[in-house]
């Protein structure tokens, strides 16, 4: 009887492993995030999407010196979860380093209005215009 309880204990003790290793749900799937970047014309907008991020530190407010939108949102989200509408006037570029971001930000057309973000997670941003914005003629005097 010793012999058969000491053959059932190792059964059960090489089958548990594999048990437990099948109830595993994480998939381990690593998950990325993304920038995106909404354009404002008013103080409201801006502010509105500051109240609604509840304090999330991956929201920022930034103003511009564009004379039709005055304000952009930069959001972290995850990747694939919000689509950009291709009429955004605002793009934004994530980069790993500042110099990276400043190589960029040398090439960039300077009537795209662009600026540059250090974020929470360690990013640097890029955030610009699509297009250029169209010059205001200089003021008579």
């Amino acid at each position: 009887m010793t012999k058969l309880s000491l053959c059932m204990l190792m059964l059960l003790l090489l089958v548990t492993p594999v048990v437990n290793a099948d109830d595993n749900v994480c998939p381990c799937i690593p998950v990325s995030h993304v920038w995106v970047v909404t354009a404002c014309d008013t103080w409201d907008c801006a502010l509105s999407a500051m109240v609604l991020s509840n304090g999330d530190p991956y929201v920022l407010t930034l103003p511009t010196a564009g004379t039709t939108y005055k304000w952009v949102v930069m959001r972290r989200v995850v990747a694939g979860t919000v689509t950009v509408s291709p009429d955004e006037p605002f793009i934004v570029d994530s980069f790993k380093t500042v110099a990276d971001a400043s190589t960029r930000f040398a090439g960039v057309d300077p009537e795209t209005l662009p600026m540059i973000v250090s974020a929470h997670d360690g990013q640097t941003l890029l955030v610009r215009l699509r297009a250029p914005q169209k010059r205001r003629p200089a003021a008579a005097h």
